[in-house]
């Protein structure tokens, strides 16, 4: 009889653990001038040592500097033991598929922080055509760059409103 109500009571224990709220995680200011951005891919990627996080890495760095941004990029990944950044961009990547022979699928679901407030930008998508004969790392890098400049179309409106105009 014992075990019985030691076993119930422990397993209202594990219940009521699992059911509280989760806080959200306490956001501190980023580093000034800096815009740190964390990246999660699929565990167990398959394919070479350059992954889908390098390339969005680079394509990222390369599309801040052509639009001028005045901030440095700060990409991580998975940051498990970074703290959360008051403005900060999160980017979950799913695997690249080939929906239709020739063509490649790059998809992100985007949210950005902006002084604490979260901006669910949704799922990014960038669909890059490729040539007969082209090289993988090739249009890997076209794809990944276009969906580089897809993320920045939408997040440079929240993070740089004052860049807009001066155009």
């Amino acid at each position: 009889m014992k075990i019985k109500s030691s076993l119930l009571l422990f397993a209202a224990a594990l219940w009521a653990a699992g059911s509280a709220v989760a806080k959200d995680p306490v956001r501190v200011p980023a580093p000034e001038g800096v815009l740190p951005v964390v990246i999660t891919e699929s565990v167990g990627t398959m394919g070479n040592a350059f992954t889908d996080y390098d390339r969005l890495d680079l394509a990222l760095q390369q599309v801040a500097k052509e639009r001028n941004w005045p901030v440095k990029i700060s990409v991580q990944k998975f940051a498990s033991n970074t703290p959360d950044y008051l403005t900060e961009l999160n980017i979950t990547l799913q695997r690249v598929r080939q929906e239709i022979p020739g063509e490649y699928l790059y998809r992100g679901w985007t949210m950005l922080w902006v002084d604490g407030k979260k901006h669910d930008l949704k799922i990014v998508e960038f669909r890059y055509t490729y040539r007969i004969g082209e090289q993988t790392d090739r249009s890997m890098e076209k794809l990944f760059r276009g969906a580089a400049l897809a993320t920045a179309d939408k997040i440079e409106p929240l993070l740089f409103p004052d860049l807009n105009k001066k155009k």
